[in-house]
């Protein structure tokens, strides 16, 4: 299953819906249409009446029970609260709907037997037995007035090895178990679930968790207990990453490895709180005054959202230097079925802490932290270590970390900073399908399920092949091991939700693509539908082809 909850940036009222997509195949796209509706509100039907499949099912609450054909859909209208309040609990009405949902695809009335059992363990007996009611209930109305109208999800062989999880969640399990033991964080939507998750299960293993004053004292937290020596993150979304800016240089000058989980939402300002977008690339590749090294990634699916997170602790204290780990909306709070993780399957990595004993092989007074090494990165000595003593500071300084105006030792130790992270790899960098295909769609975070549902429809119902590419480290950049699945292709297309095409303008700046890329872009604070998607593909096929034609 795939999930997308959509809920208005408002403390009380507003529209809110959440959509469930059960397939026999993995996906992560959510759906572009609705099969069944429960509308538990007036506001429900016109603001999905969108999204309805020809022939769908609306079971709405109403007076009395009435069926009739609505406008391309079966309208069914039952009084759920006055139902519920017969069988003694009109709280119930909600699981009524529910019942009714999973008649209508024959879902087994067990499944929801252990669901509510679980659910309401602690209110006791009379409570379970009044909502297994209701959900017999909705069984019940569906054989009785919609029996026509059931169908049948076949069903999947049990498996344990099978996950229901939120990109947030994961992405927080993937950190907790590569050694964060640190967060600092002031709660933002879409990226709150992180710090949730973090506080849940953080001081089981000694851990700490900060709820703080504002976004600065999220991140300069975080860089203090990565000097002290600990894992630590910091997560926030585009309007936390501003205020961040000045104390991500900091880390970066100082070579304190943090990672800052980036959830974006629609901008600028306050911009749309609770809506999709991925605009803040831009940001994350560039935002600071001055310039200093970092690396970004950003995870195509919920599952390499936690392995993601997890290197990306890796690479912060490999390379001694800020992480970003971008995600968006669509990616943090939706939850989808993934295959169950194994964590033993990135190593821990810390770089090059040194002991004291190593330190003290050095003999000096005052250790030189910013050591010049071959390949930029200095032995990294942790507060308490007695042969390591030295100074950090967020001003230029040289090897020993004392203040200098130097030109020599400046272009030299910003050479150093700079150059030190163009090695950096993920693991799994990007993933390619249909390599050799000649039109290639390019997207990162959440546009990876569309592009892959895209790519299916144009290969069964077009006979079209067109490949996929979905790039997880943005910067630096795997270039040369890109350069196979971008150059010579007949057209590059990006699907990304911001308004100036930046994935598009980034790629540019690397591969010779000008005259054979474009970017389908989409900014309403919704992700992408596939019949949009599609359409504008073959739009775009449909021009390249017609000028080949014209220039042969």
């Amino acid at each position: 299953v795939t999930t997308y909850k959509q809920f208005m940036s408002r403390i009380k009222g507003g529209h809110t819906n959440y959509k469930l997509r059960a397939t026999p195949y993995p996906t992560q796209h959510a759906g572009d249409f609705v099969d069944i509706l429960l509308a538990l509100d007036d506001e429900t039907i016109p603001v999905n009446r969108h999204e309805l499949r020809p022939g769908a099912i609306v079971i709405q609450e109403g007076k009395e029970t009435a069926i009739r054909e609505g406008d391309g859909y079966l309208l069914a209208v039952f009084p759920l609260k006055a139902i519920a309040t017969e069988l003694g609990n009109p709280l119930a009405k909600n699981m009524i709907a529910l019942g009714m949902s999973g008649a209508l695809v024959s879902l087994p009335v067990e499944e929801f037997y252990a669901f509510i059992e679980k659910q309401f363990e602690k209110k006791g007996e009379k409570v379970i037995a009044s909502n297994k009611a209701a959900v017999d209930k909705g069984y019940a109305l569906v054989r009785e007035h919609l029996a026509d109208r059931m169908k049948r999800l076949e069903p999947l062989p049990r498996s344990t090895e099978r996950l229901y999880i939120s990109g947030n969640e994961a992405t927080a399990f993937g950190s907790f178990m590569a050694g964060c033991r640190f967060l600092s964080a002031y709660p933002i939507t879409p990226a709150s679930e992180i710090m949730e998750w973090m506080a849940a299960h953080l001081p089981a293993v000694g851990g700490t968790i900060l709820q703080v004053e504002d976004e600065i004292a999220g991140i300069t937290f975080a860089v203090g207990a990565a000097y002290a020596g600990a894992r630590a993150m910091t997560s926030t979304s585009g309007p936390g990453m501003s205020l961040k800016t000045e104390a991500l240089g900091m880390a970066a000058m100082s070579e304190t490895p943090i990672v800052i989980v980036d959830s974006q939402r629609a901008g600028p300002s306050t911009g749309l709180p609770t809506k999709h977008e991925q605009s803040d690339l831009f940001h994350m590749l560039f935002a600071t005054h001055g310039e200093i090294p970092r690396i970004v990634v950003y995870p195509s699916s919920i599952e390499d959202a936690f392995y993601v997170a997890a290197e990306a602790f890796n690479l912060a204290e490999r390379y001694q230097t800020p992480v970003i780990l971008a995600l968006d909306l669509v990616l943090s709070m939706n939850r989808t079925t993934i295959p169950r993780i194994d964590a033993k399957r990135v190593p821990i990595d810390r770089g090059k802490i040194v002991t004291p004993e190593e330190a003290q092989k050095y003999g000096e007074f005052i250790f030189k932290r910013y050591r010049f090494t071959e390949d930029g990165i200095s032995p990294r000595a942790l507060p308490g270590n007695p042969y390591g003593v030295h100074t950090a500071s967020s001003n230029e300084h040289g090897e020993d970390g004392y203040i200098t105006e130097d030109p020599v030792i400046r272009t030299k130790i910003m050479q150093k900073r700079m150059e030190k992270v163009k090695t950096a790899r993920l693991s799994r960098p990007f993933y390619v399908q249909d390599g050799e295909a000649d039109v290639v769609l390019v997207g990162v975070g959440s546009a990876r399920g569309v592009i892959e549902e895209v790519a299916r429809r144009l290969r069964e119902d077009d006979g079209v092949t067109v490949g996929g590419l979905f790039i997880q480290q943005l910067k630096p950049l795997p270039v040369e091991e890109l350069r196979p699945y971008l150059d010579g292709k007949r057209m590059i297309i990006t699907v990304e939700n911001n308004y100036s095409g930046q994935l598009l303008q980034w790629l540019r700046q690397h591969f010779p693509i000008h005259d054979r890329s474009t970017a389908i872009t989409q900014y309403d604070g919704n992700p992408f539908r596939v019949t949009r998607v599609y359409g504008e593909v073959k739009e775009v096929l449909g021009h390249v082809r017609r000028a080949q034609e014209a220039h042969a």
